[in-house]
């Protein structure tokens, strides 16, 4: 069992004069990363703000296993795509300088760009994930050169080989490679390189003076090393296989540093009212998706964030309407989320479930599907089925493996069927996708009939969603 370490919130508030969340609730945020501490579910920092005070922080778990250095408020993690938001920003800021303007094509900052679609691809399209392009880490000598990516201009060769995947603004296709493309714009836009610009015109104005974008080969004072586990028992490390940071993600920060960069952004030192109105809304073809910036929730819970992950990276940043801001920062695959689900229902007085055996089992196989070991996921998958109460989303993730090894597709559709009675309406994924999962198994069962009413019902529930648009065209085709 992990040691768990938890700040006393109420001296916390008491040094920076904010009136006391209610002690009930207190003792539920306490409790809660407990819990997942103590359930080795997650290992990091916790930070809750109102109205930009901080009224709640707690640590989780080691920095450094081998060295056994615990977690702190002043450790540095890696955010993922959390960094999208910076990108942002900044993008932001040089349209507010007239630098440039989101209207702009792509080839009027990068001329070189190979493809004809550099004169219909705007900056929007970049921000708002609908420019086409994908994701440089797929390319096939990514991993052989990733250890020489060093700056945005290493990774620009790996886009320009790779020619857009759908016209611009057509649909929704979540693009590392976009917002690489960005950073190069604020470089050329700028006169300076995208780190140096966030350091002069982003951390310095919020005060962050422990946030950069650093390498994995370079010396960081308190840095959390990344970790998943492993089917054996035990974990391995991010180091060697982390991808590099540049403008689509990977910076390292604290959750103090990113609580003021949710400062900053709530008074005009970043942004004006109008541009922070405009990044947040959401305005291409995926109704949750901004300008680098998510857009969730119900009108009483309603928050705009990211989160980020990668191999033992998993990180959560949430502004609510309400007033609340939520950080939390894991050096697990997959330990920020399932925290933040809970604090979000204590916050606002929903009820929750403590983490449970289930809970255990399905967040080592997802560690082990990570490491492209399904048959060793669904194995530990499948100790759920019979649990109760139900593990729906172990039902989707069994059901989603079985699809892509082609292995047991009745298996997959029962389990979606499963899912799609136990879920709650709001779930994700979402009934749509268990709809399109379920379109491919019936395919693998060579049932095409099935298959289309399954990729019709999907498209009825999600006219937005491509991929059953995309299958049923191919078998209708056929």
């Amino acid at each position: 069992m992990n040691a768990v370490r938890t700040i006393c919130s109420l001296s916390i508030l008491c040094l920076v004069g904010q009136a006391a969340l209610a002690a009930p609730t207190v003792a539920q945020l306490d409790t809660i990363v407990a819990d997942f501490g103590r359930a080795d579910l997650f290992s990091g920092t916790v930070m809750i703000a109102k109205d930009n005070k901080l009224l709640f922080a707690a640590v989780a778990g080691e920095a450094n296993k081998d060295t056994r250095t615990a977690n702190a408020l002043e450790t540095s993690y890696n955010i993922g795509s959390i960094g999208k938001t910076f990108t942002a920003v900044a993008i932001l800021q040089l349209v507010e300088a007239g630098k440039l303007a989101l209207s702009d094509p792509l080839g009027k900052h990068l001329p070189d760009y190979p493809f004809a679609e550099k004169t219909t691809i705007t900056i929007a399209h970049l921000l708002n994930h609908s420019s086409g392009l994908g994701n440089y880490m797929a390319h096939p000598d990514f991993v052989a050169k990733q250890a020489s990516l060093r700056r945005i201009s290493d990774v620009l060769p790996l886009i320009y080989a790779e020619k857009p995947e759908f016209a611009a603004g057509e649909r929704f296709g979540y693009s590392n490679s976009g917002m690489v493309v960005l950073g190069a714009i604020i470089e050329r836009a700028s006169g300076m390189g995208y780190e140096e610009y966030l350091r002069a015109h982003v951390f310095q104005p919020a005060g962050m003076r422990r946030s950069g974008i650093v390498q994995e080969d370079q010396v960081l004072p308190n840095r959390a090393l990344g970790y998943s586990k492993i089917a054996a028992g035990g974990y391995r490390s991010n180091v060697n296989t982390i991808p590099p940071a540049f403008s689509d993600g990977g910076m390292r920060t604290t959750a103090g540093d990113l609580l003021k960069f949710d400062q900053a952004l709530n008074s005009d030192k970043l942004l004006s009212a109008e541009s922070k109105r405009r990044m947040f809304t959401p305005t291409g073809p995926d109704h949750h998706y901004g300008y680098g910036w998510e857009s969730r929730g119900n009108e009483t819970e309603h928050y705009v964030g990211h989160n980020g992950g990668a191999p033992g990276v998993n990180a959560e940043f949430r502004h609510y309407d309400a007033g609340y801001t939520m950080i939390v920062l894991s050096n697990y695959n997959h330990g920020a989320t399932e925290v933040v689900n809970r604090i979000e229902a204590a916050l606002f007085d929903r009820p929750y479930a403590a983490p449970t055996a289930a809970d255990v089992n399905f967040a080592l196989a997802t560690d082990l599907q990570d490491q492209d070991q399904n048959a060793e996921a669904l194995t530990v998958l499948d100790r759920n089925r019979d649990l109760k109460p139900l593990h729906v989303m172990s039902l989707y993730t069994s059901a989603r493996l079985r699809i892509l090894d082609r292995k047991e597709p009745q298996q997959a559709i029962d389990d979606l069927e499963r899912y799609l009675q136990a879920a709650p309406a709001d779930s994700e994924p979402s009934a749509a996708a268990a709809w399109w999962r379920k379109g491919n198994a019936y395919e693998q069962l060579n049932n095409p009939a099935e298959a289309i009413r399954c990729y019709e019902k999907a498209i009825t529930l999600d006219p937005l969603m491509p991929q059953p648009h995309a299958d049923l065209h191919r078998l209708k085709a056929t």
